[in-house]
């Protein structure tokens, strides 16, 4: 039975997919991939934190709280580049309505 963390880290993992499959930006897919590693990682931590003998369980959790630093870079960087990418976008219309020389697809553009 998975306890609720370990659920929520697969629902992270099942969220983080759908957006690599969905995004078109190679630096957006490449932050996501990066962020699906670090969360892949502290699932596989806290299951053998779970096997592991009681010696080990303290150094396994200082792997665990460097893991989930490791995330929040991650999730920091996906920010980052998504921004980067909506730039992009908005820029690319922009670019779009400028060389726009009807009136009515100016109009389109705009809306």
């Amino acid at each position: 039975m998975a306890g609720k963390k370990s659920k929520a880290l697969k629902a992270k993992i099942a969220e983080i997919k759908k957006a690599i499959a969905k995004s078109k930006f190679p630096e957006r897919k490449k932050a996501l991939v990066a962020q699906l590693k670090a969360v892949k990682k502290v699932l596989a931590l806290r299951k053998a934190l779970k096997a592991a003998p009681f010696a080990k369980k303290a150094a396994i959790l200082a792997k665990i709280v460097k893991a989930r630093a490791a995330i929040k870079k991650a999730a920091a960087k996906v920010v980052k580049a998504t921004a980067k990418v909506d730039a992009k976008k908005i820029a690319l219309i922009k670019a779009k309505i400028a060389q726009s020389v009807f009136p009515e697809r100016k109009k389109a553009l705009v809306a």
